[in-house]
């Protein structure tokens, strides 16, 4: 008997293991450093390889620190410090991608001597492996083994692609800006389309400038834009199935001031990566079951699971909450700016058709106090939920992308703080399908030989053509030629008439 295996690949997704490490960085200022009023920390991973049990990477943080100085006046610096890490599971093999997802859970300011701050970062890494399975299915041409087939429909991985762009946001101010202390710049998709070799992605650009103004007062602007952008992915149809996300790399933003006859115009580029990955639903022929005619079979079967992408979703929310003062902290007479907003995604979950994310938004305040005529800082955290409909269920592969818009902090009297904003999230989404194919066959005992020419077979109702077939050891052609009065599956109970002379 001879058989042959046909090939076929299948992805998977899996979640990298998720684990915290701590760096350090050093930031320099211009000028002595009297305070440290807010630090901006934002991770971007640079370059990954992927080996037997391991995936390593590079990577940076960017660090923006506002500060002020001995004389009263506020300043900002700006600092890239980069680290390496890895994720290692036996689940890991070569030649695999990896999306991964770096998050500053805490920072804290160790050492300020003169112009240098020193300040420890903790990030939580994680992420999603996507690894391609090789499957191996039976193929038979032998005349003596019968087969049933069945066609599978699985998704495999095309490939991946990144893209480089930058999008420019222009803000007209009445007066004229001194100078910026700080950018913030965040990307999110919102839209992922295949075509022909490539995956086209859209989705909004955001920017929020912290400035100075000629008269030394603070202000800031909220800038948007949206973008779509190709990325080039060979083997991409119409038909694919695609996924993608976008991050800014921020030591990478510029902003320029352009001093107009009456006020200034500000002028910000944001560099920006997108990353598709795509897929393709193909239909796989294969053996779902067998039998020979001559011999008892060893049949072996492979239970494989895969990952079926379903459509990315936006989750939409507002944020309040409150802050009350420590009794030892100056009370506040006047909010002179916000800055380091951001947004962490730390849990997601699903229940009754609805997915929640769960997360922290961060915001530190700046503040004046008469009083004392001092200038202080005060960091918020503020828990959310927000929730929406979902094709998802409780097993589902969930990866969560989130930006903060649309920030206001006010004051209620002097010392509460209310806190207001927006959360946009890209939900990228994956369910495991599990499947199994008959991957090997082996021939025992010859089958006895038949000392008889005929046999009227006793077959129940529900029963089909193949399974009176594979009982008795013969071909279901000749249980059908030799049976034209009975129709498959049996409605009832049914006596079947096999004359075995025919079938040598």
């Amino acid at each position: 008997m001879s058989f042959e295996t046909n090939n076929f690949k299948v992805v998977r997704k899996s979640r990298l293991p998720k684990s915290e490490l701590s760096l350090d960085c050093s930031v320099t200022a211009e000028g002595e450093i009297a305070k440290v009023y807010a630090v901006s920390i934002t991770a971007f991973d640079d370059n990954q390889e992927v080996s037997g049990g391991t995936v390593s990477y590079t990577g940076h943080v960017d660090v923006c620190m506002i500060y002020g100085l001995e004389s009263g006046e506020v300043g900002s610096a700006f600092a890239t410090c980069p680290f390496s890490s890895k994720f290692e599971s036996d689940a890991i093999d070569s030649g695999e991608r990896a999306i991964i997802k770096l998050r500053v859970v805490d920072h804290n300011i160790d050492s300020v001597s003169g112009n240098e701050a020193k300040i420890s970062i903790t990030l939580e890494q994680s992420g999603i492996l996507i690894s391609s399975e090789q499957i191996g299915c039976l193929t038979s041409a032998d005349d003596d083994v019968c087969v049933r087939e069945d066609e599978i429909s699985v998704i495999r991985f095309v490939g991946s692609g990144s893209s480089m762009a930058s999008e420019t946001l222009e803000h007209s101010h009445r007066d004229k800006i001194k100078k910026v202390l700080g950018v913030e710049a965040e990307v999110l998709v919102r839209g992922v389309e295949a075509g022909v070799n490539f995956v086209s992605v859209s989705g909004d650009v955001m920017t929020r400038v912290l400035f100075v103004d000629e008269n030394d007062r603070f202000d800031s602007v909220q800038l948007f834009d949206s973008f779509k952008e190709e990325v080039e992915i060979e083997g991409v149809t119409r038909e694919s199935l695609a996924e993608a996300f976008a991050k800014v790399n921020s030591s990478a933003v510029k902003v320029e001031i352009d001093d107009q006859e009456r006020g200034s115009k500000l002028v910000v580029t944001v560099p920006f990566e997108t990353l598709a990955f795509a897929y393709e639903e193909i239909s796989v022929q294969t053996i779902e079951d067998l039998y020979s005619l001559t011999h008892e079979m060893e049949v072996s079967t492979e239970t494989f699971s895969m990952s079926r992408l379903l459509p990315m979703e936006i989750v939409e929310g507002k944020i309040d909450g409150t802050l009350s003062l420590d009794e030892n902290q100056p009370r506040v007479d006047k909010i002179l700016f916000t800055f380091a907003n951001s947004v962490e995604v730390t849990n997601t979950s699903v229940e009754n058709g609805e997915i929640t994310i769960e997360g922290i938004a961060k915001s530190s305040v700046v503040y004046l106090n008469d009083e004392t005529g001092s200038l202080n800082s005060v960091e918020l955290e503020i828990p959310f939920a927000i929730s929406d409909k979902t094709r998802a269920t409780q097993d589902t592969i969930i990866s969560a992308d989130a930006i903060l818009t649309d920030v206001d902090v006010a004051v209620k009297k002097g010392r509460e703080l209310l806190f207001d904003a927006k959360v946009k999230a890209l939900v990228l989404l994956s369910d495991d399908d599990v499947s199994a194919v008959i991957t090997g066959a082996s021939a025992g005992d010859e089958l006895p030989k038949r000392d008889f020419a005929m046999q009227v077979v006793f077959a129940k109702a529900g029963d089909s053509l193949w399974d009176v077939a594979k009982l008795n050891k013969v071909k279901e052609s000749e249980i059908a030629r030799q049976n034209p009065q009975l129709s498959f599956p049996l409605q009832e109970n049914s006596d079947v008439l096999i004359f075995y002379k025919n079938v040598q």
